[in-house]
């Protein structure tokens, strides 16, 4: 086994100590294994300095210049030799006399040898696992290849306890007594120690409970550079160290070395240097504000090789450099405590933070103001000042150590001065910023702010201090349990961005990682994300959704739903989803959309059909903003109860407001709103102003039974109208601080919104704000705080929007928020004017010169935009360059950013033509221009199209990052700009030739247009993302594209032409199908009303809960209970087998399922539920049944019920005694049974049932009461008792009966039978008869005969009339008159209580003489009700 080292001939002792024999096994046994991040093998970073010290030895050891030493350190795994190469670089190459080679075994089995050779085992855990590489094969080809000397690194417990040929390599060397520990040697043992005490300081950087953040003294944030430099250090092992070297650097320790301080002859001398793992940390001092003071922090810029330095330093030095000396004498001011320093806290600070263009100091902490626009020069997408800072915290360092790439931190940022005091502000706020100002980053962080400071407080932290360490709990499951906020904005792009970052924040607060926090930005997802985890109402919703984060057509759908009655029940086709109870949220959603009136559809579909001479000279925009912001969405309209304003109180808005039309012309607007409405009511549609009418009017007649949250962000408030935020104060009665608004009225261009930022604080002042008492109390209306730096752009930019924000405000000072002026960090190049040596058609000549790389044209790259102003200008300029570069309307742009953008003819295009000659009045009133007489006055009424077309050029110039150019076929129209532009020095004119063309054009990758392709399919520019998509040759996403557009413009369509619509759904449909995109197939089919298809799509697709919903729309109601029930949907199945009446099937699904024991067990099945549903369907298929008095068949389900109790109650309300009786027969309750026979009147069945019961002298009582009944009303006439048919057989079966029971009950029994005899008796046996009923107080009997002795005694009476009065004495002495005045007075007052006992039945009282009442109701026939039961 090559272990021949130990003879004579190989005796060469390279280093003194007994461990570097010929031939060692050193035991590393306190060695830490671990997987690199990087190439997923194993290392040990304790063999690794063992290995490094041995190495230094041999070569500070070797001293023969004639003679070369060879060392090769061997190592089966890379990731060990890849840390051992690592550390040690390039030191021991190009030396004559000693090699150094560190190699894999794999490499190592190729050929050579050494004179020392040096194996890293590296395996070294708890387990004792070692791997499968370390096999017999490898380990000869190792051992064999030392000329001289082998040492073997390793653990040996690991490698004896492992089933190897190791485990023989360590038995033979203790039999050679050559196993040493590693501690016997004295630098050995001291290197373990160091390096062991490094891995535990790094270990405890990773525990969550420890201390070394929160007791740090610095605040410490590190730039989105040095992410990315962070990201690409060599191991997961250096990055610690980097990690554990910054925060020294935050617990005050600093380097004793003074050159820290001189970086490449800084100019300012601020930036700092600290050298670590063979690379340097580059940061400064900076101050900032917190809540009571300013304080110093550590801002770590980037961490570089030593050559980048310089250039890093450079533009630090450019930035630092426009701080006024005070503040960076301040920021280099140092405080010691011992042997660390500490940062300076300045109790009151009012130092100025930037110098202004004179040299003076200007401005403060917060951010730069007038004294200077710009102070840096550079690129946005390579500014310094524009990057995201982030927290050096736990929370922070665990996701930094486990981002790959450094592309992405999904971790809380650090704001600015404002930004945090706006945050940190208790009071309801009202934002106000223009584009690129960070409105939205504002309104998350105070979102995140507010559930950090809930949780921190609830822990009893000190909220200041902990938000100051940056350094949140980590405790899952604790954040957003009891607070309950709620962010909306209209742009489903942007719902869809705040939902990701919030996302990404939380799992942040709960220790998660930041690679599982990333949600997928796929636009063919969005969509169906908008639903994720959001509930179909404001009701008792879960703890774990907050903070919900929603559209505003979301929010208002999920207002609808909680609400009572649906607003969209008076639509029939929606209503038959809403009736389908298993309906998704996103189905109902879908039927919605497709009834709404948009500003396409109204465009499209309405504005032709209006009358022209109505619309010849009104744009379609504005009417519709008109309609929906003024005449439908306005305060005025809540003034009343009319849900729209009349034609007198809009045209009187003039006389209130800066009107932007005159009266003539809203005279014609409001006739096209009139014949609008009647429109929409014929077609079956509605806007969202009717909707949320509808709301206002629901909220005040109905209670409101949602949620009610305690804090309510509303993003973009430009886009909403003035009553559609007034939905949001019935939701939030936290109005003291609450509620956030934020929004640019400047951006006010959306289709039928228009009002001013002021406005809202009316809002909600009179509609928020309830109660005298409240409305006193002004400091619940915070002050609109103004965010004026502008993070997206340089400051040419930006003066020259701010221009245009002059011109509103001067022309139209109620249409627009006054604003200070914004700023920017950055200097870049003023905006081109293009002169075009009047000629027209300027861009033929920019799209058909020579291409910068020798090809026949000019193309744009996909950052790149031209801009024109309506569909028709894109339309017509598409078909002259082709697919040469992106062409889009202003409001096509809106939320959208380019690094170039080219805006083209907007004023050769303008209605206002000659009227751009009012800016000369503006110069010359402010700039003392020009002589008045060269310019028009202007007036409101006139010229009230110009605030309109001056917002539309403040879009268009800050869509662009970099550089902007504008282009007009004609100068006239635009020189009154330019004159203004230029004499304000915001532009520069450039002459439109060759040079300047070839200088335009941006080459971009196949990758750069597929992701513009992706952000334009994200504001559903169907379009503009066709066109991308083929410029980056990616075939699924162009036909992606072009079947989304097919989809919306048929959508559009649908009020117009449906067949045209269908047509389109339908080809979108098949071209979704062609590149396997099922999902969106299925929207189409779905938006075509063809569901049976779209359930067919659902079914391939294995979704069988919406394939069951879309059978269930299209009637196919047993293809929807198949796939339920496949799908174990088992309720839905049901109800699918109910709508269908397909009762037979339904009941063969209960009767399997209750089969299927393991049923109960499905963890998504409630069986309770199930249960309730099996009910219900069996109910409704019997009573269906029942109705169609198919009583065999009802009976069928009946005995399906899940009780007898069920059964009993459900035949029982149908009045089914018969059958009822019968089941009760079936289960063995003959009484029940008996009861029911009792209900249904058949007395016979009941006596005989009683009979079988046992109840013997019952049945008997039943059948003599009904030979008594039948005795009287045979005839239908009463008295006398007559013979019937039945008599016989009857008395019969009463004494057969009664033979069965006691010998008194036959006695009476048989008395009975006599006193209901009709043979004649003598008055001696009759008076007989009624004594034997009074001995036996048998009341029938007594009756009987007292009646029957006076009939005789009646009778004889009239015989002997009829024979004449010489009779009349005999007659008497025949008759006494004693005898029959005796028995009249029996039968009289027997007679009498049973009167008294009809009136107590009359009177529903009890009866004091039972008998006398049972008798009454036996001699008449009827059975008293039974009070258990509903029928007699």
């Amino acid at each position: 086994m090559g272990f021949g080292v130990r003879s004579k001939r190989w005796k060469h002792h390279y280093l003194i100590g007994k461990l570097f024999g010929p031939f060692s096994f050193i035991n590393i046994s306190e060695g830490r294994e671990e997987v690199d991040d990087v190439e997923h093998s194993s290392r040990n970073l304790v063999e690794v300095a063992v290995l490094m010290n041995i190495v230094q030895r041999l070569h500070k050891e070797w001293q023969c210049p004639s003679q070369k030493l060879s060392v090769c350190v061997v190592s089966s795994y890379k990731a060990q030799v890849k840390e051992i190469e690592r550390r040690l670089g390039n030191r021991y190459e190009k030396l004559n006399n000693f090699e150094l080679k560190v190699k894999s075994v794999e490499e190592y089995h190729e050929g050579g040898e050494a004179d020392v050779v040096i194996i890293s085992t590296v395996r070294s855990n708890s387990a004792g696992s070692v791997g499968s590489n370390l096999d017999r094969q490898v380990a000869n080809v190792a051992l064999n290849s030392s000329r001289h000397c082998l040492w073997i690194l390793g653990n040996k417990k690991n490698l004896v306890e492992a089933d190897s040929v190791w485990e023989d390599i360590v038995s033979d060397a203790k039999e050679r007594k050559c196993l040493f520990n590693a501690e016997e040697d004295e630098d050995l043992a001291k290197v373990i120690i160091d390096v062991k005490s490094k891995l535990d300081e790094l270990e405890d950087l990773l525990d969550k409970d420890s201390n070394i953040f929160k007791a740090a003294r610095w605040k410490v944030v590190f730039s989105e550079n040095f992410v990315k430099s962070f990201a690409k250090l060599p191991s997961a092992f250096s990055k610690k160290l980097v990690v554990n070297f910054v925060l020294k650097l935050a617990n005050g320790w600093r380097p004793k070395s003074k050159k820290i301080n001189m970086v490449c002859k800084s100019s300012v001398g601020i930036a700092k240097q600290f050298k670590v793992e063979g690379r340097y940390i580059i940061c400064t001092n900076d101050i900032i504000w917190v809540p009571g003071y300013a304080t110093q922090i550590l801002k770590v810029w980037d961490i570089l090789h030593l050559e980048d330095v310089p250039a890093l330093v450079n533009k630090l030095d450019i930035i630092y450099g426009a701080l006024s000396d005070d503040f960076l004498i301040c920021c280099k001011e140092s405080c010691l405590q011992g042997n660390l320093e500490v940062p300076v806290r300045y109790a009151s600070f009012d130092v100025a933070r930037y110098k202004d263009k004179n040299g003076g100091s200007t401005g403060s902490l917060d951010a730069v103001n007038g004294g200077r626009s710009f102070i840096e020069k550079a690129k946005v997408k390579e500014s310094l000042l524009l990057m995201k800072f982030y927290p050096f915290s736990a929370g922070v360092l665990s996701h930094l150590l486990s981002a790959s790439d450094g592309t992405v931190l999904n971790v809380p940022f650090e704001v600015s001065d404002q930004e945090r005091e706006i945050i940190l502000c208790e009071k309801s706020s009202f934002i106000l910023g223009r584009s690129g100002t960070g409105k939205t980053t504002v309104l998350v962080m105070k979102l995140f702010q507010k559930e950090q400071q809930h949780h921190i407080a609830s822990e009893g932290f000190n909220v200041h201090d902990a938000l100051m360490r940056g350094s949140p709990s980590n405790e899952p499951g604790r954040i957003g349990t009891s607070l309950c906020q709620l962010f909306v904005t209209v742009n489903p792009k942007l719902c869809f961005a705040v939902k990701q970052h919030i996302n990404n924040l939380r799992r942040f607060v709960h220790g998660g990682n930041s690679g599982e926090a990333y949600i997928s930005s796929d636009v063919n997802e969005m969509d169906e994300y908008e639903f994720k985890d959001v509930p179909d109402s404001l009701e008792e919703i879960p703890s774990h959704v907050y903070p919900l984060v929603i559209t505003f057509n979301m929010f208002l759908l999920m207002l609808d739903r909680t609400l009572g009655l649906s607003y969209f029940d008076r639509f029939p086709d929606i209503r038959k989803i809403y009736s389908l109870e298993t309906a998704s949220s996103r189905l109902v959603a879908q039927a919605v959309r497709r009834k709404e009136v948009t500003y396409d559809k109204f465009r499209t579909s309405y504005w032709p059909h209006f009358n022209l001479q109505l619309t010849r000279n009104l744009d379609p925009s504005r009417v519709f903003t008109e309609i929906n912001s003024c005449i439908k969405g306005s305060l005025h309209s809540r003034e009343s109860d009319d849900i729209k304003l009349s034609l007198a109180s809009y045209l009187q808005l003039s006389k209130r407001r800066v009107s932007n039309f005159s009266e003539d012309e809203r005279e014609m607007i409001y006739k096209i709103f009139e014949d609008y409405e009647k429109m929409k009511v014929v077609r079956g549609e509605y806007d969202l102003a009717d909707l949320v009418n509808d709301l206002h009017h629901r909220f005040k007649c109905e209670k409101y039974e949602g949620e009610f949250m305690d804090f309510v962000y509303i993003d973009e408030v430009q886009d909403l109208t003035m009553k559609q935020l007034g939905l949001f104060k019935y939701i939030c009665s936290n109005v003291e601080e609450g509620f956030v608004f934020a929004g640019d009225t400047a951006q006010t261009i959306a289709r039928g919104i228009d009002f001013r930022f002021e406005d809202i604080r009316c809002l909600f002042y009179t509609e928020f704000l309830h109660g005298e008492e409240r409305k006193k109390d002004k400091g619940l209306i915070s002050a609109t705080s103004h965010l004026s730096q502008n993070f997206r752009t340089h400051a040419g930019v930006v003066n020259l929007a701010q221009s245009v924000i002059d011109l509103i405000y001067h022309f139209f000072p109620n249409s627009i928020d006054p604003l200070n002026p914004e700023t920017s960090l950055l200097c870049g190049e003023l905006p081109i004017l293009m002169d075009c040596a009047t000629r027209e058609d300027a861009i033929i000549k920019i799209f058909q010169g020579k291409g910068s790389h020798g090809d026949n044209s000019i193309s744009f790259g996909a950052e790149q935009v031209i801009m024109v102003r309506d569909d028709y200008a894109r339309d017509k300029l598409a078909n002259k360059i082709g697919r040469q570069a992106l062409v889009l309307t202003i409001f096509d742009c809106k939320g959208l950013e380019f690094e170039d953008v080219l805006l083209y003819n907007f004023f050769g295009s303008s209605p206002l033509k000659e009227q751009w000659r009012l800016i000369y009045e503006y110069m010359n009133e402010k700039l003392c221009l020009l002589d008045p007489e060269t310019f028009p006055s202007f007036t409101n009424a006139k010229h009230d199209v110009l605030c309109y077309e001056l917002k539309q050029l403040y879009v268009a110039i800050t869509r662009t990052r970099q550089r902007l150019w504008i282009c007009e076929d004609r100068d006239g129209f635009l020189s009154p700009m330019a004159d203004y532009w230029q004499k304000l020095n915001l532009v520069q004119v450039e002459i439109l030739d060759d040079s300047f063309v070839q200088a335009m054009q941006v080459a971009s990758s196949l990758e750069d247009w597929k992701w513009r392709g992706m952000k334009m399919l994200e504001v559903r520019n169907y379009k503009a993302a066709t066109q991308c998509f083929e410029r980056a040759r990616d075939f699924y996403w162009e036909k992606f594209a072009r079947a989304s557009d097919l989809k919306e413009t048929a959508n559009n369509w649908r009020g117009l032409r449906l067949d045209k619509s269908l047509e389109m759904l339908r080809e979108a449909a098949e071209i979704f199908e062609s590149i396997k995109n099922i999902k969106k197939a299925i929207e189409c089919y779905i938006d075509a009303e063809d569901y049976q298809k779209a359930g067919e799509l659902y079914q391939v697709e294995s979704d069988l809960k919406r394939a069951g919903e879309c059978f269930t729309l299209a009637g196919c109601y047993k293809l929807a209970a198949e796939v339920y029930a496949e799908g174990y949907y088992l309720c839905d199945c049901l109800y699918a087998c109910s709508e269908g009446k397909l009762f037979d099937l339904g009941l063969r699904y209960i009767r399997s399922w209750k089969q299927q024991k393991s049923l109960s067990c499905k963890p998504t099945q409630k069986r309770i539920d199930l249960n309730a549903s099996e009910q219900e369907f069996l109910r409704s298929c019997a009573l269906a049944s029942f109705k169609q008095q198919n009583k065999p068949a009802m009976m069928k389900y009946v005995k399906d019920f899940s009780s007898l109790e069920s059964m009993r109650t459900f035949l029982e309300k149908l009045g089914c005694f018969g059958e009822l009786s019968e089941l009760e027969l079936e289960n063995g309750n003959l009484l029940e049974a008996a009861k029911s026979a009792r209900q249904m009147g058949n007395i016979f069945l009941e006596a005989d049932i009683l009979g079988k019961a046992g109840n013997c002298d019952d049945a008997s009582q039943l059948y003599l009461a009904s030979v008594f009944a039948g005795s009287l009303w045979a005839d239908g006439k009463g008295w006398p008792l007559k013979e019937f048919p039945l008599k016989k057989d009857l008395l019969s079966k009463a004494k057969a009966y009664a033979c069965n029971c006691s010998r008194h009950f036959n006695e009476v029994i048989c008395e009975n039978m006599k006193f209901l005899s009709s043979a004649k008796f003598d008055l001696r046996e009759l008076e007989r008869q009624l004594a034997l009923s009074l001995r036996k107080k048998n009341l029938r009997g007594q009756i009987l005969s007292a009646r029957r002795i006076l009939d005789r005694l009646l009778a004889n009476d009239v015989l002997m009339h009829k024979s004449g009065i010489n009779r009349s004495i005999s007659s008497l002495n025949m008759t006494t008159t004693k005898k029959l005045i005796r028995h009249w007075d029996f039968w009289k007052q027997e007679i009498e209580t049973i009167f008294k006992c009809l009136d107590s039945l009359k009177d529903k009282r009890s009866c004091d003489f039972p008998e006398h009442e049972r008798f009454c109701l036996e001699y008449l026939g009827v059975r008293k009700r039974s009070i258990s039961l509903d029928a007699d």
